[in-house]
């Protein structure tokens, strides 16, 4: 199919949690160690603390631990402790992709898409690099590029405008309700929401769910389908 005979050209991603994570995964290793604090929370219920806590937003690393311990519940007398214990991640964790993304994205190459990366991690493109996957994505944005962030709608309008690609033939595939699906849908993009931890509500009112690159090709097939 041409591209002047459908719907969409391309298709951007955001990185964290939708085609890039660090093992161990931090909503795991939270719940591990509030279990220390004799806490035992669900995911979808640390996915929601994170989210209070300024996970989702282009935030303060710093405030945002800080603030993390305080969402969970765990006693003010406990909470630098707690802290302590989340940051120890952070020497050893390591970054990887997830098992699905290199052949998904052979599959949007197949498919005549163009891909693109958008992140509010300002470490993005550093990385993407450390990955071997740069070559991928015709852009790599963060919040260092035009010094604005997600959910912010300039940051999806510059990224396109960069591609040449115009907001309405383009989607949008991120983890983050209201970074990615708002953000998107501001300016014109249809986006997608992918829940690889089944961490979202049911009454979020993204237009499309998915959990990967497998569900995620199924709907691109029904969406360039010829209407």
């Amino acid at each position: 199919m041409s591209r002047a005979t459908r719907r969409y050209d391309a298709v951007l991603f955001d990185w964290d949690d939708t085609l890039c994570y660090a093992e161990p995964h931090r909503f795991l290793h939270a719940r591990e160690v509030a279990r220390h604090f004799g806490l035992d929370i669900p995911l979808p219920e640390i996915y929601q603390a994170f989210i209070r806590a300024g996970d989702s937003g282009f935030d303060d690393w710093a405030r945002f631990c800080a603030r993390l311990p305080v969402e969970f519940g765990v006693d003010p007398d406990q909470q630098a402790s707690f802290v302590h214990a989340y940051r120890i991640r952070e020497v050893y964790r390591r970054f990887q992709l997830f098992e699905d993304v290199l052949e998904g994205i052979d599959g949007l190459v197949a498919r005549d898409l163009r891909v693109g990366l958008i992140s509010n991690n300002t470490e993005v493109a550093v990385h993407a690099a450390a990955l071997n996957v740069t070559h991928h994505f015709e852009v790599v944005v963060s919040p260092l590029t035009y010094r604005v962030a997600k959910p912010h709608p300039e940051i999806f309008a510059r990224a396109l405008a960069q591609m040449e690609v115009e907001p309405e033939r383009a989607i949008y595939v991120g983890d983050s309700y209201d970074n990615d699906v708002v953000g998107a849908r501001a300016v014109g993009m249809l986006p997608v929401l992918v829940d690889r931890f089944a961490v979202h509500d049911d009454a979020v009112d993204a237009e499309h769910r998915v959990t990967g690159f497998t569900e995620l090709l199924a709907l691109l097939d029904r969406l360039l389908a010829p209407e």
